[in-house]
């Protein structure tokens, strides 16, 4: 019964103090081995894994007000033009659920933008918001995408210092790492983001380092390089002071393949006929059907290539998923933004538009 005990209190130490080497000295102060005081894993239900690791993990389900900076670096393995340009900062102020302030600079585009329930105030310099900032600036205040759909799978997953479990639903996951569980990627169909190097702030524990995985491969990589309480002189920051109209707002939606091609207005004369002057007609690239797939040696089968547009329609963003060289997927990448599209309208506004795409 005693040795019970003292395994109980040695777990319960060792949480407060990190699993390093003072769980080891735990265990020899307490006479007891590795497994009786860490068991290999234990199951939770999937509501429940992730509830705790939200709790854990995520800023924004904290109880601590904070402020927040990010600097995003150049890709790990770029193969994508023009990626070198990949520099950024981000600012969070956070209050609560209703009342924060998001800050973007980069080169081409910044963003101040204030929430205050319904209402939001937004100012934006450049025309086009680019999915690599974004997925930071989502994984920041949502690092588990679709929570509420993904509780509501049905059973368990085991959790513990070898465990690496993960649910998925829908087009939603998440995985866990180490016993509490912590969060070590969060996914959906517009980002995949690893969270790693983890620290203290309050009672929580965040990565300091987060990976965006764009497709092919590309990775980029942002650093928490300040984290602080919010400060009272930094409140009125958070109050908004205007209303900006929904066409005014820089939003993206994702879209499937079918309705991109649909507002598909411009292909580049290598991928059809050449079209007469004023004609504007849509030109259908490939059935939703076909599987995308590239090889430097059939240049003709069609690759996925996925696109993000402008809210005028323009392709600003392209990225190929697929096998080959630099130079296949350099071409796959000028061809999609040769293209020009109409401009997607939600709710009668604008909006940045996300699509997966077959180019031959």
């Amino acid at each position: 019964m005693r040795r019970t005990l003292w395994s109980r209190s040695a777990q319960t130490l060792a949480r407060r103090l990190g699993l390093g080497s003072a769980s080891i000295v735990l265990s020899g102060l307490f006479g007891c081995s590795w497994n009786d005081a860490f068991p290999a894993h234990t199951t939770v239900p999937n509501a429940e894994a992730i509830d705790r690791a939200v709790q854990l993990c995520s800023l924004t389900a904290g109880e601590q007000p904070f402020h927040l900076i990010l600097d995003i670096a150049p890709p790990v393995r770029a193969n994508n033009p023009g990626s070198g340009a990949m520099f950024a900062q981000i600012e969070v102020f956070w209050l609560n659920p209703i009342a924060y302030r998001t800050v973007v600079r980069s080169h081409d585009f910044s963003q101040i933008r204030i929430v205050n329930g319904r209402v939001v105030e937004e100012h934006n310099i450049g025309d086009f918001y680019p999915r690599w900032i974004e997925n930071f600036v989502e994984a920041i205040l949502e690092p588990v995408p679709k929570s509420d759909l993904l509780r509501k799978v049905p059973g368990s997953v085991p959790v513990g210092l070898r465990d690496h479990a993960c649910i998925a639903g829908g087009a939603a996951q998440v995985c866990f790492q180490d016993a509490e569980p912590r969060i070590a990627t969060g996914s959906d169909d517009s980002r995949t983001v690893w969270f790693e190097d983890f620290t203290p702030f309050g009672r929580q524990q965040i990565a300091r380092s987060l990976i965006d995985k764009l497709p092919g491969n590309l990775l980029v990589r942002g650093r928490i390089v300040y984290l602080a309480p919010l400060s009272q002189s930094e409140y009125p920051l958070l109050k908004a002071m205007e209303f900006t109209l929904p066409n005014k707002l820089i939003q993206t939606e994702l879209v499937a393949s079918s309705t991109a091609e649909a507002l598909l207005q411009i292909t580049p004369p290598d991928l059809g006929d050449t079209p007469h002057r004023g004609d504007r007609k849509k030109r259908k690239i490939a059935p939703d059907s076909l599987a995308p797939v590239a090889s430097p040696a059939a240049p003709d089968t069609p690759v996925a290539v996925l696109i993000r547009t402008d809210r005028t329609g323009r392709v600003r963003e392209a990225y190929w998923d697929g096998p080959g060289g630099n130079e296949a997927q350099q071409a796959a990448i000028a061809r999609a933004k040769a293209l020009r599209f109409k401009p997607l309208i939600v709710d009668g506004a604008p909006r940045q538009m996300e699509a997966t795409i077959a180019l031959p």
